[in-house]
């Protein structure tokens, strides 16, 4: 048996924003759990302290939380995320590799980033983001959730639940 010794080589690229297709409508039917639950959260809270009738308060408690909670809080992750492309491993990025990579070293190729481009902004691009942000926050949601639940677990166990 030999020993083969895998030389990583180091790439210059950029890291350019990437574009999700359908308008992002996929991020948002993976996040619309999170947001339905808040949105409905937050129409109960507004109801119940606003004088308005039934349906008003509904549909101004919509447009309300659309503008205070989903665009900025969706913005607000995505910008998070992005920030730290390593860490977050690219999310919200395509590389743009600056030399010639063969597809078989592909995956073992380390890329030092030179710069990042981002995409002209305007308002389709803002719900692009907004949307990428709040699968972000999802999963977010979810591995906290997941880590809690362990403690929650043995506690109801120590109180005689499940047994």
């Amino acid at each position: 048996m030999t020993n083969v010794r895998i030389e990583r080589r180091t790439v210059p690229a950029d890291l350019v924003e990437s574009t999700p297709g359908a308008g992002g409508l996929g991020y948002w039917l993976l996040a619309s759990p999170i947001i339905l639950f808040l949105v409905w959260l937050w129409i109960d809270v507004f109801a119940y302290y606003s004088p308005l009738p039934q349906w008003a308060d509904r549909l101004l408690a919509a447009v309300i939380f659309v503008g205070l909670i989903v665009l900025p809080l969706g913005l607000l992750a995505y910008r998070l995320i992005t920030a730290f492309p390593r860490l977050f491993s690219h999310a919200g990025w395509d590389i743009l590799p600056l030399e010639p990579v063969s597809e078989a070293e592909q995956y073992l190729v380390h890329y030092t980033f030179q710069a990042r481009h981002r995409a002209d902004g305007g308002l389709r691009r803002l719900w692009l983001r907004a949307a990428q942000g709040w699968v972000y926050i999802e999963i977010i949601a979810i591995f906290v959730g997941a880590i809690a639940m362990i403690p929650l677990f043995f506690s109801a166990v120590d109180f005689g639940f499940g047994q």
